[in-house]
């Protein structure tokens, strides 16, 4: 039995788009990769969490970008304030060279 499922969501000028990029210090880029990339599972599943991912820079391997995509301002103050976002923070803090940066966008247009 076979059967295909399709899941299309909501596009609303509520949604908000989360973007921070991360540089790692020189000689931590795997370290740093590794907490990230636990931070971005434990997220899964969250509440207004549409979309959440990491990407790695492909010419420096010490630079990070988040992209999270979620439903509403509220969505975004929650995922900010749960035990995933809190437990990585130190860690982050400690192997970044810098502050991240992080930018927060309202989403204009979309296309499927």
């Amino acid at each position: 039995l076979k059967f295909q499922l399709t899941v299309r969501i909501m596009f609303s000028k509520d949604n908000l788009i989360l973007t921070t990029r991360i540089k790692a210090k020189s000689g931590h880029e795997d370290e740093m990769r590794s907490v990230l990339e636990e931070g971005i599972r434990r997220c899964a599943g969250q509440e207004g969490l549409i979309i959440y991912n990491l990407q790695q820079d492909k010419d420096d391997p010490t630079l990070f970008l988040f992209y999270g995509h979620f439903t509403s301002e509220a969505s975004y103050r929650m995922h900010m304030d749960s035990e995933p976002v809190r437990r990585i923070y130190d860690e982050v803090v400690l192997l970044a060279e810098g502050t991240p940066q992080t930018r927060l966008w309202i989403m204009l247009e979309k296309v499927e």
